[in-house]
């Protein structure tokens, strides 16, 4: 990912799974910063440099408005949720003994195969953004469950006594036997034992069984965020 800079903004982009005519736009400063003649700016650049559409991070409410008023449509809507009672986790009981450990470079392939079949096309990861995923906070946690094979995996960064748990992908053949619940608790014990007083995680509106999960763990709604797409050469 590439950094730019527009006037008081901050951005990060780059190609969006691999495509080379389609960016991942990453704001990186609050919505005051996001004025029209930024956007329009930032926009330019990325047609001039060959992306003919453009998807933003998820962002909050003000960043969606801003974006939304220089040419951004709505992609999709995903639940915030907020968990602040960290120091009463408890350990998660799993249907059978699947084996946790610390996920390795050796198995990125692994982790990357197991998003792909969780997820749908649209939000599965590839290698950057996978790669963004473990370096968006000063200190990570990535973990990875296996039986024979890998089947799961999570991501949790903290920074300062905020944590977030960034990614957490369960292999379909694999659903439904409580290794969600392990990998989550994992990552908010994890962060407790760090000093977070807070932990953050989103997830689709249309997945009823993570928001199932994340609820019953103690995460409470905590408003939303937003995907926003634009296409460039579309603009006048």
């Amino acid at each position: 990912m590439r950094t730019l800079a527009v006037g008081p903004a901050r951005f990060r982009f780059g190609p969006w799974q691999g495509r080379d005519d389609t960016a991942q736009l990453v704001p990186l400063t609050p919505a005051p910063t996001l004025r029209p003649d930024v956007i329009d700016t930032v926009l330019r650049r990325l047609g001039a440099a060959g992306y003919e559409l453009v998807y933003t991070a998820a962002v909050g409410a003000a960043e969606a408005r801003c974006l939304a008023e220089r040419g951004f449509a709505e992609h999709e809507h995903l639940h915030l949720l907020r968990h602040t009672r960290l120091d009463t986790v408890a350990a998660a009981d799993p249907s059978r003994p699947w084996r946790v450990r610390r996920a390795r470079s050796r198995d990125r392939d692994a982790v990357l195969a197991i998003d792909r079949a969780a997820f749908e096309p649209f939000w599965a990861l590839d290698e950057l953004a996978l790669t963004e995923a473990l370096a968006a906070t000063p200190r990570s946690r990535f973990r990875l469950a296996r039986a024979r094979r890998p089947v799961a995996y999570a991501i949790a960064g903290l920074a300062g006594d905020i944590a977030y748990l960034q990614r957490l992908a369960v292999h379909p053949d694999a659903q439904g036997r409580g290794l969600g619940a392990v990998l989550a608790v994992d990552a908010l014990r994890w962060a407790a034992r760090r000093g977070a007083h807070a932990a953050y995680v989103n997830t689709q509106r249309t997945n009823a069984r993570a928001l199932e999960l994340y609820e019953r763990l103690g995460f409470v709604r905590d408003g939303e965020l937003v995907v926003l797409r634009a296409e460039p050469g579309r603009r006048a």
